[in-house]
Formats: structure tokens, sequence, C-alpha cells
């Protein structure tokens, strides 16, 4: 059966996203275990509040094993986890030229907005109306991109594959106090400021230069393996968005082979909404979003 046939079978979802197994720690923090239970926050509030990790290097150090048992505070899981002070930061590369293309789709100005460290978003910049993935989930998405998010997560479900969410919306107040508590943190380790900042830059984007904040991103797991670190890569969760999350408008934000162009390390786990066409443009290339929006001032220039 076609797999687009599945995008009226939302109703599949409600199994899938009542989990409330894959909660956001606290900034630094190591996961729980799958295999231990994990409260849901009261509040959408609440939850936002919670941070999870920008970039795989820093989620593989907050992330434990199922077997592992969870340290007793966040400062005893930050204090095992926080690594060598960063060396300072390389200069970013220039753009390469892109290959001869054919026009990439123009895409709806919401959807394909750019976020990343040259392009930020402002303090009070928000979603017009932000909805929860699923009734009583704390985590809170664009209301434009709720449908097609369950349109594939029930045609996910319905070739076996449970999709589980772990982070949606995630405001800039909330990404300061991840940020600056991250940075105490290292200062109470010794680190000058300036290798604390350095350092928390490496794993932690910037207040306002967080694609969460948009509401279009989601961090998308599964109920068998919630940890935020490279293995995810491997399960067949990551595999199918890999290869059906164009389908729905979703492109893989942070690919392995352009950290240099992103900022941001390889994050399998984290999907952003662009809408199908762009999407279906970005894989079909190879490209991110990044080069998209070259692209689009190259043929406009």
């Amino acid at each position: 059966m076609p797999r687009r046939l599945f995008r009226n079978a939302a109703c599949c979802l409600a199994a899938c996203l009542a989990l409330a197994g894959c909660q956001e720690p606290p900034a630094r923090a190591a996961m729980a275990p799958v295999s231990q239970p994990v409260s849901t926050p009261e509040t959408a509030s609440e939850a936002e509040a919670v941070s999870t990790p920008e970039t795989a290097s820093e989620a593989e150090a907050a992330s434990a094993p199922e077997t592992a048992s969870a340290p007793e505070t966040a400062s005893e899981a930050e204090a095992a986890s926080l690594p060598e002070a960063a060396s300072e930061a390389e200069a970013a590369p220039e753009p390469a030229p892109l290959p001869d293309l054919e026009d990439p789709p123009q895409g709806e100005d919401w959807a394909v907005v750019l976020v990343n460290a040259s392009h930020p978003m402002g303090q009070e910049e928000a979603p017009p109306q932000l909805v929860p993935v699923a009734e009583g989930s704390p985590y809170r998405v664009d209301s434009r991109i709720l449908e097609p998010f369950q349109q594939m997560a029930a045609a996910a479900q319905a070739e076996g594959v449970s999709l589980l969410v772990c982070s949606a919306y995630r405001p800039y107040s909330s990404q300061q106090r991840n940020f600056e508590n991250s940075v105490a943190a290292y200062l109470a380790q010794g680190y000058s400021q300036e290798q604390a900042v350095a350092t928390t830059a490496a794993y932690i984007a910037y207040p306002g230069q967080s694609e969460h904040q948009t509401g279009l991103a989601l961090d998308i797991v599964t109920p068998a393996y919630q940890a935020l670190d490279s293995g995810y890569a491997d399960t067949p969760a990551a595999q199918w968005l890999l290869e059906n999350a164009a389908d729905y408008g979703f492109t893989l934000r942070y690919p392995a082979d352009k950290a240099a162009l992103t900022g941001i390390q390889f994050e399998p786990w984290h999907y952003r909404y662009v809408g199908e066409q762009v999407a279906a443009y970005l894989m079909g290339h190879g490209l991110c979003l990044e080069e998209y929006w070259q692209l689009l001032e190259e043929n406009a220039g």
C-alpha cells in the first residue's frame, strides 16, 4: 500500500506519543535510563524550561545507558560530564560554490526561515500559535506543522515504527537559562570565563540561535532508544525518518557531513519542518538548509 495513504491515519498516533518516557533532561544532566520511569512536567511551561542538548557531542556526554543508574543530582552529572576546555573556535569556512542545480522551490517564508549563528531570532520572537504534539503532551509545536507531523507518525506506526517526541518548542528564555547554567557549571570546575563560554558554545546554542524557538523543530526518538547520542542513527526509527520524513515536509537538519556549514554536530534525532517541496529538494540534492538559502541568494543575484 502506498505510504502516503497513511496520511489520514493520525488516530494511530495516540498510542506512540502518549508515552512520557522521553523527558527532556535538565541542562548538562544525564538522561534517565529508558527502564526508569520519568515524570511528565505538570505544564507546558515547565517542559519548555527543561533542555535538550543542541549537539550530538553534548547528548553523548549527557545520556546514560539503559542499565546505568541516574546520578543523584544534576551537579554530580555535570561534574562527571564536563569535557575539557574548548580550544579557540575555528573561523567558519567560506561557503563552497554549489554545482549547477535546477532552481530551488521558494517555499513558504515561515517554513524555510533560517536560524543559526548568523541568523538569530529576537528575544520576543515566537510562533503565532503553539499546540501540543498530542493530547496531554508537554511538547508544543507551531500549529501549522501539527497535521504533517501526525501524518508522519501515523505512517511510521503503520509500518511498526514508533516515534517519540522528546523536545519541541523552546523559548528564548529557556535557551538563555540553559546556556548560563552550563557556563556556571564550567566556572565551578575552575574554567576561566572565556573557556567556560567557548566550551558551552560548542555544545549548546546561544540564546536566539536555537531552531527550537521557531516551533518548527522536533527531537524525535523511539521508546526503545531514547538516548540522544550517535547510536540512535542505527535504530529503525532513525532509518525510517531518514528515508521518509521528506514526504511529510521534514528534513534532517544537522547531517553529519554538513557540520561545518550548520555549526552543529550530527543530530540524527533533530528534524525541521520546511514544507514538502523544499524537503524533497534538499533530500534529492543532499543539501542542508544553509545551502538552500545560498542557492536562493545566488539565483536572486
